[in-house]
């Protein structure tokens, strides 16, 4: 990493020595002037957001050097922005930043700016019906403790892919994290020909889950697929996770190469089936301590919840590429983690 930012530097030092030169003879006019100018502000705010990409997916990868890693992401996303002040993509990157370490007053900020320069649009009643059509099916463990508090539709502007923010009431394990809910995410992709759908990924740990048995299943119960809820944590589930290989589980980053692996479905009941990971918090008191029960009931996913009564009740629905920012600023009145906005997205 440290030869990829030396490198980077060492090209914005050429720049900065030839781009700008005042007797280059290939500058010849102010116009071409301007675009030299241009080009290397440019350059340096590639730079450095390439640096903060770095430095994001070493905060996320390892808890080591978290905060130097951190505030490394912040100082090169503001310097980036300093010579691109509108650039979307990388106003909402910092913003999402500022929420992953639960900086929520300069997030909210950041968010305000990327909705100024990309506002959101409302939807038709065609499009809220097209969300509630192709809602997921949710099914729970018959013994899952926490409800499902809200739901936040956002469907993209540009392509044909409905993102699904569902909230929990809380996490199993992480009664400590200040997050008042468990935010988990299901993307339905659809063809805009004849609404049928084409994908059903979901969000499981920071792994991108998505199988084809899933919309073999899904145009079989009008285009409405399943979704299994894991128990306490919450991974979102598609049918037919029970094959994904084991090396697709893994979390994907932007400039590190390496995916990182997380645990699956039956690491998890090992771990719960002995205890959760807080279990004495004040917060938790009143919460199960571990599952009680076998592998089998552990993966039994039998009581339904109408994500469409909920949908239908909150109208909280909206067309937007920047989902973390509008349900801050337009639909929740409290603190929730942020998630990746789309699928083919690196968080």
């Amino acid at each position: 990493m440290e030869r990829k930012k030396l490198l980077l530097i060492f090209s914005v030092g050429i720049l900065i020595c030839f781009g700008t030169a005042p007797n280059c003879t290939q500058i010849n006019s102010i116009t071409e002037k301007d675009k030299s100018k241009y080009s290397l502000v440019s350059s340096i705010g590639v730079m450095n957001f390439e640096l903060g990409d770095m430095y994001l997916d070493l905060y996320r990868m390892s808890k080591k050097n978290n905060k130097q890693n951190f505030e490394k992401t912040i100082e090169h996303y503001k310097q980036g922005l300093r010579f691109e002040p509108e650039n979307v993509y990388y106003n909402n990157r910092l913003g999402y930043a500022f929420h992953l370490e639960r900086r929520l007053n300069e997030a909210s900020k950041q968010y305000t700016n990327v909705l100024r320069l990309d506002p959101p649009q409302s939807v038709t009643p065609e499009e809220f019906e097209l969300a509630m059509q192709l809602a997921p099916r949710l099914y729970v463990n018959p013994k899952e403790f926490f409800a499902l508090e809200d739901a936040v539709v956002i469907l993209h502007p540009d392509q044909p892919i409905i993102e699904y923010s569902l909230f929990w009431d809380d996490d199993i394990n992480y009664p400590h994290d200040n997050d008042p809910t468990d935010h988990e995410k299901v993307w339905i992709e659809y063809d805009p020909e004849n609404g049928n759908i084409v994908n059903v990924y979901t969000y499981f740990h920071r792994a991108i889950l998505s199988t084809k048995k899933a919309v073999e299943d899904a145009r079989e119960h009008h285009n409405r697929a399943l979704i299994n809820v894991q128990w306490g944590s919450h991974g979102s589930l598609p049918f037919g996770w029970e094959n994904i290989p084991r090396d697709q589980m893994v979390v994907k980053y932007a400039h590190i190469d390496k995916p990182g692996t997380i645990g699956n479905m039956r690491n998890s009941y090992q771990k719960h089936v002995v205890s959760t990971y807080n279990p004495n918090h004040p917060l938790s008191k009143e919460w199960p301590k571990k599952f009680k029960g076998s592998w089998q009931d552990y993966i039994t996913f039998t009581q339904y919840i109408d994500l469409t009564e909920i949908i239908g009740k909150k109208k909280m629905v909206m067309k937007s590429r920047w989902s973390n920012a509008v349900i801050d600023k337009y639909f929740l009145d409290y603190q929730f983690y942020p998630k990746l906005e789309w699928p083919s997205e690196v968080p």
